[in-house]
């Protein structure tokens, strides 16, 4: 059993102080992996993950242990090639064997026309939308491959980038696990900028919202009443938040951001008490409207040298 996350963790910091009492403290369940990034400047979104994936085995009932840590993982893919729609993953890593990657691969080839029986899946370049790519991704994922699968570890999904002829990037969050699927949900409307991390919170939130996501939880150590919390915490978030992305930033300044957070939740994680279950080559896909998807920052597992494009029927 691998996976990057075990976690629904949905983190989320606005480029305002008013909104920021819209975002959610949910409670973290199990050690958390991976770092997933998403920053939404509206001009543009940002993608960016670190790569590790770990290996589980069950070894007494009841009782699981992490036996291998891997480093190259993939958890951001292009949707539709060149075109402004992305996709992001955490949690498990693989269904029935194949990777999110490979499966991710796959919806691609549906989305670009090339898969017989699926011609209505094939996105139109004058019609297209996130809302509609966003419905299509919970169902390849959760209805044909995860409902039916019989590991029900959580799995989490990020669908972003900008909707045909759409001047404002969207993005929509799928949760799923034994429980069944939630969403595709947005965050926030469209037209608002904000940050938002998924997986390992720790390090992010306590940069952002300047506290541990386990404040609630310390709250009521202290004998605060459980129907109080929330509004405590949302209190405090208001005086010690610090907005990060904003309508308009520079893509070069969102990227930065971007690639700023992931590298400060690995290091982060490099220097806490466990296993370092965040790490690896960072990676990073900027999406504009005119400039379609992009990558910034991207591991190359075969020699470009050596394999040139298109020579693959």
């Amino acid at each position: 059993m691998s996976r990057m996350a075990v976690t629904t963790i949905q983190s989320l910091l606005c480029g305002s102080q008013a909104n920021c009492r819209r975002s959610k403290l949910l409670e973290c369940r199990n050690e958390p992996v991976t770092v997933t990034v998403a920053v939404n400047a509206v001009d543009s979104i940002v993608l960016a993950s670190d790569s590790a994936t770990t290996q589980q085995a069950q070894i007494e009932p009841g009782q699981v242990a992490t036996i291998n840590i891997w480093n190259s993982a993939n958890k951001i893919f292009n949707l539709r090639k060149c075109w402004p729609v992305g996709a992001m993953t955490w949690g498990r890593a693989s269904i029935g064997g194949r990777s999110i990657a490979t499966l991710s691969k796959e919806l691609r080839c549906r989305f670009s026309g090339d898969r017989a029986g699926f011609e209505d899946w094939t996105l139109d370049a004058e019609k297209y939308t996130i809302a509609d790519v966003a419905e299509r991704v919970k169902t390849f994922f959760y209805d044909e491959q995860y409902a039916s699968d019989p590991a029900q570890d959580a799995l989490g999904l990020a669908v972003a980038g900008y909707s045909a002829g759409s001047d404002v990037a969207e993005l929509r969050v799928i949760l799923m696990d034994g429980s069944g699927c939630q969403g595709p949900e947005e965050p926030l409307p469209a037209g608002e900028p904000f940050v938002g991390w998924w997986g390992q919170p720790e390090a992010i939130t306590r940069l952002a919202k300047g506290f541990s996501p386990r404040l609630g939880e310390a709250l009521a150590q202290l004998g605060v009443p459980q129907q109080d919390i929330q509004g405590y915490v949302d209190k405090i978030q208001a005086k010690t938040s610090i907005p990060l992305a904003w309508a308009g930033m520079p893509v070069g300044e969102a990227i930065d951001l971007a690639d700023f957070l992931v590298e400060a939740t690995i290091k982060f994680v490099r220097f806490a008490p466990g296993h370092q279950m965040v790490g690896g080559p960072v990676e990073i896909a900027a999406m504009t409207r005119h400039e379609g998807f992009k990558w910034i920052k991207r591991k190359h597992h075969y020699p470009q040298n050596l394999n040139v494009e298109g020579t693959w029927p």
